[in-house]
């Protein structure tokens, strides 16, 4: 399949970061994937956003945990776009792009509400990215075929040095990691692929990175899918 553009809350360049306009305006450029962040509202709909508060054009602030989904999709964050529940995306990506959750949230009932929320969409449609470890365990419960990807930024790197980094991985309970750029340096690359891991990097948003990691991981997430784009790369 090649490596795939998959669209960091869809393409926050031009519209606001996890709306439907956002991620809409990524499939157009071309990303296959769009990735969004998974948060409960107060009324425990599974809505998109990445930090727990959003702001409004006049600049009000709302935090998710405290708002219905009714109320949090009326608000203006820009473009007249509201804050989408993952149902309405996973609704609108069917048969278009696939769907990259990204877990901000978990425990309770959460992974049961997500694993229903994409289960319209088949395995090579969707990855969870993000769950800590006892959600990737309840993850594997429910739905055995639901792609599980470990997300890890460079402030983690610690992790990858406590061991001999191919043991690390041969440990590693996901098939596919998600990982900031500066931690896949070819060497870490080449033991990945030997255990058969899919790889997806973030956040790359300069074109010579696209250009670098484009031949070595299976996506690149990136706010800047107009850039992939220019480049010949979606």
């Amino acid at each position: 399949m090649g490596c795939i553009g998959v669209g960091h809350r869809g393409f926050p360049y031009a519209f606001p970061a996890n709306t439907l306009r956002s991620f809409q305006e990524a499939a157009k450029l071309g990303c296959q994937m769009v990735e969004c962040d998974v948060r409960q509202a107060a009324d425990g709909t599974l809505v998109l956003a990445h930090d727990p508060e959003v702001r409004d054009v006049r600049g009000h602030v709302y935090k998710i945990a405290e708002q219905t989904a009714e109320a949090l999709a009326k608000i203006d964050l820009g473009a007249g776009e509201g804050v989408p529940r993952l149902e309405e995306l996973v609704a609108w990506a069917r048969g278009r792009v696939a769907v990259m959750a990204d877990m901000k949230c978990e425990g309770g009932d959460i992974e049961e509400k997500v694993v229903a929320a994409l289960s319209p969409l088949g395995s090579e449609e969707k990855i969870v990215a993000g769950a800590g470890t006892e959600s990737r365990a309840r993850f594997r419960q429910l739905d055995p075929t639901l792609p599980l990807s470990l997300t890890l930024s460079r402030r983690e790197e610690t992790l990858l040095q406590a061991k001999a980094f191919s043991e690390w991985i041969a440990e590693l309970d996901t098939p596919i990691v998600t990982w900031e750029f500066p931690l896949l340096t070819p060497e870490r690359i080449e033991v990945l692929r030997a255990y058969g891991k899919r790889i997806c990097v973030w956040t790359v948003d300069e074109e010579a990175l696209m250009g670098h990691f484009y031949a070595l991981v299976d996506g690149i997430i990136t706010n800047r899918a107009d850039r992939l784009k220019t480049l010949g790369l979606l």
